[in-house]
This record gives C-alpha cells, sequence and structure tokens, in this order.
C-alpha cells in the first residue's frame, strides 16, 4: 500500500467517525506537533492547548476534511495556524485592553480636572464674598506666601491682627465650600 492509499483510507476512517483511527493519529502526531511549536513560544500550556485544538477541529469537522498533500504537513500545518490565530487574538484583545485602560486614564484626568476646577472656581467666588481688608490679607499670605510678620508690617497692622483676618478668611471658607 502506497502512502496516498494510506491517507485516503485514513481520512476516509476519520470521515467515517472512526474513533481508533483517530486516536493512533493523536498518538503519533501530538508529542511531534507539540515539539514542532516549540521553535515558536517557549509557553508549554499554549503549545498544548494549541495542539489540543487542532485536534478538536479535527473531530469536529471530521466529515469536511480535504487534505491534499500528507498528513503530517496538514497537521503541522494547522498546528502553526492555530497557534498564530491564538497569538493574534491574544495581540488585538492585548491592544485593546491598552486603549481601554487609555480611554479610562484620560477620562479620569479629564474629570479631575474638571472636578478641580469647579473647586478652584467656587473657592474663587467664597474669596471674593470676603471683606476687602481679610481678603487683601489673605492673598498676601496665603496665595503670595507672605509671612504674617511681613503682611503685618506691608499692610500696617499687628501681627495679631493678621492672625485673627486669617483665621476669619479660613472659617468663612470652610463654610463657604460645603
Amino acid at each position: 500500500m502506497n502512502k496516498i492509499e494510506n491517507l485516503n483510507i485514513v481520512i476516509k476512517a476519520l470521515k467515517e467517525g472512526n474513533r481508533r483511527v483517530f486516536e493512533n493519529v493523536y498518538s503519533e502526531f501530538y508529542e511531534k506537533l507539540c515539539v514542532f511549536l516549540m521553535g515558536y513560544t517557549d509557553d508549554i500550556e499554549v503549545i498544548e492547548d494549541v495542539v489540543q485544538d487542532v485536534f478538536l477541529k479535527i473531530w469536529l469537522n471530521r466529515k469536511n476534511i480535504s487534505i491534499t498533500t500528507s498528513l503530517s504537513s496538514y497537521l503541522y500545518k494547522m498546528a502553526y495556524t492555530t497557534l498564530m490565530e491564538n497569538y493574534r487574538q491574544l495581540k488585538r484583545n492585548d491592544k485593546m485592553l491598552s486603549m481601554y485602560y487609555y480611554t479610562a486614564m484620560m477620562e479620569a484626568i479629564e474629570t479631575n480636572q474638571d472636578l478641580k476646577n469647579i473647586k478652584l472656581k467656587k473657592l474663587e467666588k467664597c474669596i471674593n464674598k470676603l471683606p476687602d481688608r481679610c481678603k487683601s490679607v489673605f492673598y498676601e499670605n496665603k496665595i503670595n506666601g507672605y509671612k504674617y510678620k511681613v503682611v503685618a508690617d506691608k499692610m500696617n497692622i499687628s501681627i495679631k491682627t493678621v492672625e485673627a483676618h486669617i483665621s476669619r478668611a479660613l472659617g468663612f471658607l470652610k463654610k463657604c465650600l460645603v
């Protein structure tokens, strides 16, 4: 019996659902396909999953199998194609997850920036509601960063008065910002 006749017998038996022939093909090629795929990846779990997928596809599609070359060529090509499909799918998933992460981060940044702007506007409105002298002392100390002594000298008031204005301003802002 030559190889073509042998191949035709195997294909015919597979198409008819002969489990023993399928198991023989599985036993003969499982390890060979695993070794072959090690040339493309080191991940043993991925390799075993791919080879299992190959044999599952063969069994599920056995009635439609059309092999024009050798059985081994068909299996090696199928294993390689399945591995590449898995790899491309993984890359697409990674890319999609990266895009989701980026979008979520941008939305969070925009939301945080919007929220920050809203709070700053509210703070500015509250500061503008302070009495003029209290507002001036607050700006000099908290916004411009001058020490109480410098503010007192600059505005020709006592340090205790500066402390009183700052205390009053902070108390008012605390209530206003709630």
